[in-house]
């Protein structure tokens, strides 16, 4: 919790409101960049413990490379998107505004039909919410580059006096609560979900909405849900793993028993004037295509949608060289940059899955003798064969572009590269180092057809009738060169 301390917002929209200008200045990305990073805590102190120990010990620092942190090249986009979500859930919603008590009115009359929301919709209230998808692969990292966002927003304010721009000093005693994050997981109902975001509200505030409804029906949950939005004066509502919603049925139903779709929530959201981000695999673009008006309504703002880290990126290369030089072995190492490679094709380009083997590798190694001790490709394909068997099937499916193998991987073969060209800058304009390492990626990337970086759903291509598919057959049986075969003539 922290107190409010209020700018002067650039932007006529959001002046003069005091929860928009209580949330101050943005980080810039440099900023970001230099406070986001968690190095690698290593400094193992083995005084005092008995040397047929030390090998535990040793083992034991290596899983500190699960804490390390290197920011994705993403993630500014992330903090950025998150950030103007909070804004503008409180375009409409300045509580010093004299008809601001009208709110909690409005919701008293809608509980009836929560839904439908008729009283609030004459307010202007749900006119700006701000919706955005950020999907992508199992282990790139959205989770964490989210939680990671949200921890740079001050997600409880204190506000007690506003000076107007005439330079009055007004009350304003109020505790804001700039956003929740609700993680959705599977076979929950609609009572459990909103009890979920009750729950969120309860560990922000200190209250106990979660209890007092425990036994209030789907309706009535709806309105306490849109109260305490009004009356914590809540921002934006985070909802990951949201490819666990249930797919849309033909008409919406309401109750206890019944399942989370993803038309319960789009609807829910409409209602509820909070800004939205979903988070969740490329599974929920199944869910977000499948009808227009959701659709349009979920991805308001835009999305976010990361495949493979690329081989040559920035962020790759850092995480790299951070999981291989993080233990100094006897041995010592391969060369960092086949390393680097190899790390890549055994994972896919996904952070989870080559921190894992590194680790599982590291302390592997750390049973051989000292002279045996060599981070090597060899150890790391041996140990990927060995304990990580299972993901060769998914990874190498990744690799190849065979999508369809895999329920969880369909819904990439909607997807296509952004800025896929793989020319590059000048290789004569870099160090002898940087060519090699570029030469390297190249020549790995020939290999594969792994789709890598940001990507976005490709146009979908109108049905085709029957009459033109007939047309087509006969335009094919007339081409110049079944014409000849007809004649008996040389192709």
């Amino acid at each position: 919790m922290a107190n409010a301390h209020y700018i002067k917002h650039p932007n006529p929209m959001h002046r003069g409101n005091p929860l928009v200008e209580g949330l101050g200045f943005p980080l810039s990305k440099h900023k970001l960049q230099q406070q986001c990073k968690v190095p690698f805590k290593g400094g193992l102190d083995l005084s005092g413990v008995p040397a047929e120990l030390h090998g535990y010990y040793t083992r034991s620092s290596i899983l500190n490379l699960f804490s390390l942190h290197v920011t994705q090249d993403e993630f500014f986009e992330v903090y950025e998107n998150i950030r103007l979500a909070i804004e503008c859930a409180y375009i409409g919603r300045n509580p010093l505004r004299p008809d601001w008590q009208r709110t909690l009115a409005a919701v008293e009359r809608d509980k009836d039909q929560p839904l439908k929301s008729q009283s609030i919709r004459r307010l202007n209230l749900l006119e700006s919410s701000y919706t955005y998808l950020i999907s992508g692969l199992s282990g790139r990292g959205k989770s964490s580059m989210v939680k990671r966002a949200l921890s740079f927003i001050e997600q409880e304010l204190v506000h007690t006096q506003y000076e107007t721009a005439d330079g009055e000093l007004v009350p304003c005693n109020l505790k804001q609560v700039t956003y929740l994050y609700v993680e959705h997981h599977d076979r929950k109902g609609q009572k459990a979900f909103l009890l979920d975001i009750l729950v969120a509200i309860d560990e922000a505030t200190g209250e106990s909405y979660a209890y007092q409804h425990r036994n209030s029906n789907v309706k009535d949950l709806i309105n306490a849900v849109r109260k305490c939005i009004i009356i914590h004066h809540i921002g934006c509502l985070i909802i990951d793993e949201a490819q666990n919603f249930s797919r849309t049925s033909s008409d919406l139903k309401i109750g206890t028993n019944e399942k989370t779709s993803m038309k319960f929530v789009e609807e829910l959201v409409n209602v509820l004037g909070v800004s939205t981000i979903f988070v969740g695999t490329f599974s929920a673009l199944k869910l977000f295509t499948q009808e227009m008006t959701v659709t349009r309504r979920t991805i308001r703002a835009g999305s976010l949608n990361l495949a493979s880290c690329p081989v040559d990126s920035p962020f790759w290369k850092n995480l790299c060289h951070n999981l291989v030089t993080a233990i100094d072995l006897p041995g010592g190492r391969d060369n960092d940059d086949m390393l680097c490679l190899k790390l890549h094709e055994l994972s896919a380009g996904i952070p989870a899955i080559a921190s894992s083997v590194t680790q599982a590798t590291l302390r592997f190694l750390s049973y051989c003798d000292p002279e045996r001790q060599k981070l090597t490709l060899e150890a790391l394909d041996y140990v990927y064969s060995q304990q990580f068997a299972p993901l060769s099937g998914p990874v190498n499916a990744l690799l190849h572009g065979d999508y369809h193998k895999y329920e969880d991987l369909k819904a990439m073969e909607l997807l296509e590269v952004i800025n896929g060209d793989p020319e590059g800058e000048a290789l004569s304009n870099m160090k002898d180092v940087e060519r090699q390492s570029e030469a390297l990626a190249e020549a790995y990337k020939q290999q594969y057809t792994i789709k890598e970086g940001q990507v976005k759903v490709m146009p979908a291509k109108p049905p085709r009738s029957a009459h033109e598919v007939d047309a087509s057959k006969e335009s094919e049986q007339l081409s110049p060169d079944n014409f000849m075969e007809m004649l008996g003539g040389d192709q």
